[in-house]
């Protein structure tokens, strides 16, 4: 007899950050009120270093996005300067930026959709293109002026976001790796509290026991936990190589 799992509501029953949280601390024989200390919530706090490591030591896929960005051939922050929308207020930290395009926007029903027109390419800030002019013959004709073909490229240096030739602040989308913002007690569940559930609760009891007492520490498994994490980049690395596949 073979069992077929009911997935009706499938997605709908995700871990909540308070039962998360609950199940912490009642595996460290503690009401999870006692870790708020002076309105400062140290099983969050825990949560939160825990992700921001994870996002540290791997780009997920599943954080990739959109962003728009206003630059020039001066340059702007790419790491902190980029939005949600084309210049809106809603920033979106990124950690790193793969690609560079003009885009145009459509309406769709009651949604806006940004549609990628030209990519602007996106070159290593050690190995700049050479533009050429349009004349190449020899310097007998000393009084023409050569004229020269200005391809846009944009290229990251440190912080800046530069595109080349573009004089005037102008709107790009930018495709990258978007840093997920810090949970908060009334945050909806993110992609650890989704997918990686089992590596977040013992990614943050061994951010825990950094402060909590001796008698309280908990004893972690390192190569599970390791197992753990190995499981989380596969899951994410299928997220990445979806799309068409060969059957050559």
């Amino acid at each position: 007899m073979v069992l077929v799992e009911d997935c009706t509501g499938f997605g709908q029953n995700f871990m909540t950050i308070s039962d998360f949280k609950t199940r912490v601390a009642g595996f460290i024989n503690r009401d999870v009120s006692t870790f708020t200390v002076s309105s400062f919530d140290h099983i969050l706090a825990a949560m939160n270093d825990a992700r921001r490591g994870a996002q540290r030591l791997h780009s997920f896929d599943l954080c990739r996005g959109d962003v728009f960005l206003a630059t020039s051939v001066a340059g702007a922050a790419w790491t902190t300067g980029c939005k949600t929308t084309p210049g809106g207020a809603t920033v979106a930290l990124m950690k790193r930026v793969d690609s560079v395009w003009t885009y145009s926007t459509t309406t769709v029903g009651a949604t806006t959709a940004y549609l990628r027109n030209y990519r602007i390419p996106l070159e290593s800030v050690g190995s700049f293109k050479r533009e050429l002019g349009v004349y190449a013959g020899t310097s007998s004709i000393s009084t023409r002026q050569n004229d020269t073909i200005s391809r846009p490229f944009a290229y990251v240096n440190g912080e800046k976001l530069h595109v080349t030739t573009i004089t005037a602040s102008t709107d790009f989308l930018i495709n990258g790796i978007v840093w997920l913002d810090d949970l908060t007690s009334a945050s909806s569940p993110d992609i650890f509290l989704t997918y990686f559930t089992d590596w977040l609760f013992w990614a943050t009891i061994m951010q825990m026991n950094t402060f909590l007492k001796d008698t309280e520490k908990i004893t972690v498994d390192s190569a599970m936990v390791t197992r753990l994490w190995e499981s989380v980049k596969y899951h994410d690395g299928t997220i990445a190589n979806q799309g068409d596949v060969s059957l050559d």
